[in-house]
């Protein structure tokens, strides 16, 4: 029997990394994303069944070259955790409105992007998750986080608004 596999974005010191071994201890084959390939493949090196995958998923072309090897070297993706986070953090006054649209970038478009690209074979393959890991801001915004929440919270919407279009409708899930 073969490891499924989960492809996790955003992979760094934090958050990332702890999913990628959590994931791993769990049974899964881990493809790992994210801008910096050092950090990446130290995590090669130290995580079980993680195979580093360095790309930039602002960036379109790289996402779907990363994919591309994802799949030729790994195979299909049933779990996708989108951690990848842009933010910047002062008033509406002080942030720079192009921040605030690269983060729009990696925290919302990149996980419709990713989504699009691995909800099909999910759907048909009967099963498959996608996950965006999140926090408080994606709820309300703050003093200073004029450059963050907005993203989160749309990124939110989006999660919100995908899952009645590929969830249990769209699939029919294992009882077992």
């Amino acid at each position: 029997m073969t490891r499924p596999l989960a492809l996790v974005t955003g992979v760094g010191p934090g958050t990332g990394s702890a999913i990628v071994r959590r994931l791993s201890a769990g049974g899964y084959d881990v493809a790992m994303l994210a801008r910096k390939r050092e950090r990446l493949e130290t995590f090669e090196r130290e995580i079980a069944n993680a195979k580093a995958f360095p790309c930039d998923v602002t960036d379109e072309a790289q996402l779907d070259a990363a994919l591309g090897a994802v799949r030729q070297q790994l195979g299909e993706p049933s779990v996708l955790v989108h951690n990848a986070v842009g933010g910047a953090w002062g008033s509406f006054l002080e942030i720079d409105p192009k921040v605030l649209g690269a983060n729009f970038q990696v925290n919302t478009m990149a996980l419709l992007h990713l989504a699009r690209r691995l909800a099909p074979a999910m759907v048909q393959a009967g099963k498959g998750a996608i996950v965006a890991t999140g926090n408080t801001s994606a709820l309300r915004g703050r003093a200073n986080f004029a450059g963050f929440a907005p993203t989160k919270a749309a990124q939110r919407i989006l999660a919100e608004a995908m899952a009645p279009s590929w969830g249990p409708r769209a699939c029919t899930w294992p009882t077992s």
